[in-house]
């Protein structure tokens, strides 16, 4: 399975490119996936040895994207925080989130439909689909867009981040900024704890099976929180950093040598894949092996966010190249990469004559990688891009007439 985060559009937030390289690096994610997913309709993910095995594990875009989204989502409550202004209001933040998410996939899921590409289980379906709450229901769970399973998981944090944001405030507000920050920490320690008993226990109750409530909920925020909480506590260094020179000089030095945070990354990446045993495809290992898999997930994102928010961009190559005009439109535009690479794959399937787990490998991933490309982009400019405009103008005045 994948996931996917759109990339936030706060103006409350810092734009992307201050911290330049995350674009680089969603691109990057975005394209792991299209080669998840080629494998595995290829058959190639269970043919091949250790490519196999790789495959398999390249729906590592979820700890990418869910680490990206817990950082830059949460900054901006937390910068508020330090700077003892209010925190962003909680509306027009769930407005530019459900505007950013809806409006495309829902293209993309109509037109898809129509074309046979994805089906719904009935009109039902169809609604919890439309909706994004289709993972609430184990039969369900990754119908219509399988991929978009991942995007339910987002809402649920976009849902949850403002109350989630104020508790923490409350439990460390009036204290130093040094305490505050420890406190922050302890309040992700906590989110993450929480998230592995919720899957702990929820595996217990209703054990991995086809349709089972267990299963499905795997899929929901309250078992990625740990996941999302790791952005969030780089969110909090990252601010506290802004206003504590040890703190910065600190972390600078922890992330100077951005080749040895990249390598950890690549290391941990084979060592999740080949050396715990876990099962291929959609096949699911036991929970406890699940959930080491999601650990080291999030340790991979956590690898390759750190040096992008801390590392020295004059001095690395890595990170140049992670900011270079292509990667950074790729991760533009990479929502669209996201909704529309499974479509392009099946399109392939279907002129090639190919059946399930059969065909050309390399064909599916350069079709998948350059009809979603052209797909996205065309997404962006004709509707994520002017709707996200045309409410962030919106929002604009009407905080323009409040403070009149």
């Amino acid at each position: 399975m994948t996931a996917y985060a759109p990339a936030p559009t706060d103006s409350s937030a810092h734009p992307l490119g201050w911290f330049a390289g995350l674009d680089g690096l969603r691109a990057i994610a975005a394209f792991l996936i299209v080669f998840h997913h080629a494998g595995f309709s290829s058959g190639l993910t269970f043919r091949s040895d250790l490519g196999g095995l790789l495959l398999t594990r390249m729906d590592i875009g979820v700890s990418i994207f869910f680490v990206l989204s817990g950082f830059l989502l949460y900054r901006p409550f937390v910068t508020a925080q330090f700077e003892g202004r209010p925190a962003p209001a909680t509306s027009p933040f769930w407005i530019r989130r459900l505007v950013r998410i809806y409006p495309g996939y829902w293209v993309a899921l109509v037109i898809q439909l129509a074309l046979g590409v994805v089906t719904v289980l009935g009109v039902v379906g169809f609604l919890a689909s439309f909706g994004l709450v289709h993972v609430y229901h184990p039969s369900r769970a990754i119908s219509g867009l399988t991929q978009s399973w991942s995007l339910a998981t987002e809402l649920g944090f976009y849902l949850v981040l403002p109350w989630v944001a104020a508790s923490a405030r409350r439990f460390s507000e009036g204290r130093s900024i040094n305490r505050q920050a420890q406190r922050l920490l302890g309040v992700c320690v906590a989110l993450a704890l929480g998230s592995v008993v919720f899957r702990l226990l929820a595996a217990e109750v209703s054990p991995y099976s086809n349709n089972s409530w267990g299963n499905a909920s795997r899929l929901w925020v309250t078992s990625y929180f740990d996941v999302f909480a790791a952005g969030m506590a780089l969110a909090i260094v990252s601010a506290w950093a802004d206003h504590r020179r040890l703190v910065r000089d600190y972390m600078a030095n922890v992330a100077r040598r951005v080749w040895l945070w990249y390598a950890s990354a690549v290391v941990l990446f084979w060592f999740v894949s080949t050396q715990l045993g876990l099962e291929r495809g959609l096949f699911l290992a036991s929970p406890r092996l699940e959930l080491a898999r999601q650990t080291i997930y999030l340790l991979v994102g956590v690898a390759l966010v750190l040096p992008i928010v801390f590392g020295p961009h004059d001095r690395s190559l890595i990170l140049k190249t992670l900011s270079t005009p292509v990667l950074s439109y790729l991760g533009l535009v990479s929502y669209g990469i996201y909704l529309w690479h499974q479509a392009f794959l099946s399109w392939t399937h279907d002129l090639f004559g190919w059946g399930d787990f059969e065909g050309d490998f390399i064909v599916l991933v350069i079709v998948g990688s350059l009809g979603s490309v052209a797909a996205a982009a065309a997404s962006h400019r004709l509707v994520e891009a002017p709707l996200t405009a045309m409410v962030k103008a919106q929002l604009a005045a009407r905080r323009s007439k409040v403070d009149v």
